[in-house]
């Protein structure tokens, strides 16, 4: 599925959101300098997590506990 295709399945007011999220990765990889990635996508009510193969899982608990603050933060903003 590439990411056009994803507008099909993304069935929300936000999936031009995601898209854009998806296409701007998806640039940031085609430049080089991308050696991980994990994404978090929930399509009608469910979660699936696509993502490398994690080398430092204490660096990956560290990022991810970084994205929780922001999207508390983001809460109260």
């Amino acid at each position: 599925m590439n990411v056009t295709n994803l507008t099909n399945v993304v069935g929300n007011k936000r999936k031009e959101e995601v898209v854009a999220m998806l296409q701007s990765a998806l640039a940031r990889v085609e430049e080089g300098g991308a050696t991980d990635i994990l994404i978090m996508l929930k399509a009608d009510d469910t979660y699936t997590r696509y993502s490398t193969k994690m080398e430092s899982v204490t660096e990956v608990i560290a990022q991810l506990e970084i994205l929780k603050y922001d999207i508390l933060r983001r809460m109260h903003d």
